[in-house]
């Protein structure tokens, strides 16, 4: 009687899986331990430099999109004080014009312009005018109808004719004075009989005014 160990039973049969596991382990260390340092450390090596390059550049495109939304926003913001400075000053030369036209509208109405009534030229006085000045403008409203050839020389005596025939009393804004046409042309026909050296004379005045 042949006596059995049962408590190790030993396989009977070939062990081919067993055998290959065990080849394929050792070609594997064998191959790790051989090539290991020349090839698989620069494989890490690459893949760590590669994940490196992607965060450096995921963090740059990062800060590069932050760096342009702020500029856009600096530019929207300073294009948004650009309109608001237009605005503003749009609405200065709009309260600006409408100031001017309110002030014409009461110059004009404290002294309104020159105006005709049957044969008369009637003048009101601005600050400053006297019946000399009144005169002056009334002569100019007179030969815009009838022009005449005249110097500044017989205008100085015309319009002297004028306040000598109408008074010289001081005049108070907006004080209106009437000139005769009649007595315009009688001061015009007056000054056209002047001689030569009268009119000489009258040179010196006639240089004072802005005509």
């Amino acid at each position: 009687m042949n006596n059995q160990n049962p408590g190790n039973p030993k396989p009977s049969g070939p062990q081919f899986g067993l055998d290959n596991e065990k080849d394929w382990s050792k070609v594997t260390k064998g191959w790790i331990n051989k090539y290991g340092s020349s090839i698989i450390l620069p494989i890490i090596a690459l893949l760590i430099l590669a994940g490196g390059i992607y965060l450096y550049s995921n963090q740059k495109g990062q800060k590069a999109i932050l760096t342009l939304d702020k500029d856009l926003n600096q530019e929207k913001t300073a294009n948004l004080n650009q309109e608001e400075q237009i605005d503003d000053i749009k609405g200065l030369i709009e309260l600006t014009e409408n100031n001017n036209q309110n002030n014409e509208t009461v110059i004009q109405e404290i002294i309104p312009e020159s105006r005709k009534e049957t044969g008369m030229i009637i003048e009101k006085a601005n600050l400053g005018e006297g019946i000399t000045h009144l005169a002056r403008k009334a002569l100019k409203n007179y030969l815009q109808d009838n022009p005449q050839e005249l110097t500044n020389e017989h205008k100085i005596y015309i319009e002297d004719y004028l306040k000598d025939k109408t008074g010289s009393n001081p005049l108070e804004i907006g004080e209106e004075v009437s000139f005769s046409e009649d007595l315009i042309k009688e001061a015009i026909d007056a000054s056209l009989q002047l001689t030569p050296n009268q009119l000489k004379n009258l040179e010196q005045y006639s240089a004072l005014v802005a005509w």
